[in-house]
């Protein structure tokens, strides 16, 4: 039996509605799961694009003069009321995970959410005591020890303390989900070559070395620190499950090279599986009929693979 998955149309006035409508148009997406749109209908007409025959809870409150292609408060509100609502289903297991088109951090400001985004409002809303951020791209998979901050603050935030959370999340991410009894998991340097023993900065000797020997020691094998340069290399060859990149753009980019297409968000922490694509509301060509919804497949298709 399919799995039923709960898909936000995210902000209504980005490409989120097209991606999704073309996603669920695609033969993977109806042969592996059973969709439930979760959305605003005004939104779909903004886009001029009918829905195929398909389930679907609407939320109310849309300006149906809302502009394509801006935040608005209006936007905002809609996207968080449609995220409300797919968070419930699946919470009430009336679907078995929760798929997100994206958002726009400036219409949830807009809106008067304090939150910048879906991972942040999700782990309040499940009282989640930790989540983290896994970018998956085919083989590749980072996740994110530090997010959205400046380069300039990551070396204060990567402590000991958040990359054993990242490690354990990461860990039983790889075992339950992916179904791996023995995780292989490396995490990368801060530094070039990983800090090339102390000449190009320290904190692979005074902070990561440390927390990854502590948690060796604590039964979690994790490889590293390592050059990240080798780390992606080697993954992409088969030789790691998962990565930790110490930034953002550490696991981002390697990632968007090796397979664009497939660039998939998973929140990790949550009592459910919850996938979005990779990508922004893109609004300078919201309405356009270009947007490729090659990632929004991705992200059911995982969504549905990881909750069977």
């Amino acid at each position: 039996m399919k799995p039923r998955i709960a898909i936000t149309l995210g902000d209504p006035a980005g490409i989120g509605p097209e991606i999704v409508i073309k996603a669920l148009r695609h033969a993977r997406v109806r042969a592996c799961c059973e969709p439930v749109i979760v959305g605003d209908p005004v939104a779909l007409s903004l886009h001029k694009l009918p829905l195929p025959l398909t389930e679907m809870l609407s939320v109310p409150g849309l300006d149906r003069r809302m502009p394509l292609g801006r935040p608005s408060k209006e936007a905002g509100r809609s996207a968080i009321e449609s995220l409300r609502l797919a968070t419930g289903l699946v919470r009430a297991q009336q679907a078995k995970a929760l798929v997100t088109a994206p958002v726009s951090k400036e219409s949830f400001h807009q809106a008067g959410l304090r939150f910048p985004g879906h991972t942040e409002w999700l782990a309040q809303a499940c009282r989640a005591s930790s989540v983290a951020m896994l970018m998956v791209a085919g083989r590749l998979r980072a996740l994110l020890m530090t997010r959205h901050i400046p380069v300039s603050r990551a070396a204060h935030e990567l402590t000991a303390s958040r990359i054993a959370e990242s490690a354990r999340l990461g860990y039983a991410f790889v075992k339950k989900v992916l179904g791996k009894p023995r995780p292989r998991l490396v995490a990368c340097g801060l530094n070039p070559h990983a800090g090339d023993g102390g000449l190009i900065g320290r904190e692979e000797q005074k902070t990561i070395a440390p927390a990854l020997a502590d948690l060796r020691r604590h039964g979690l094998p994790i490889a590293g620190p390592f050059g990240a340069d080798s780390v992606f290399r080697d993954m992409s060859r088969g030789k790691y499950d998962l990565a930790l990149a110490a930034y953002h753009d550490q696991g981002m980019i390697p990632l968007k090279l090796y397979a664009p297409d497939q660039l998939v968000n998973v929140t990790l922490g949550l009592p459910f599986i919850r996938t979005s694509p990779g990508h922004g509301t893109a609004y300078d060509i919201a309405g356009k009929g270009r947007a490729d919804p090659k990632p929004m497949i991705e992200a059911i298709c995982l969504a549905a693979q990881y909750s069977v």
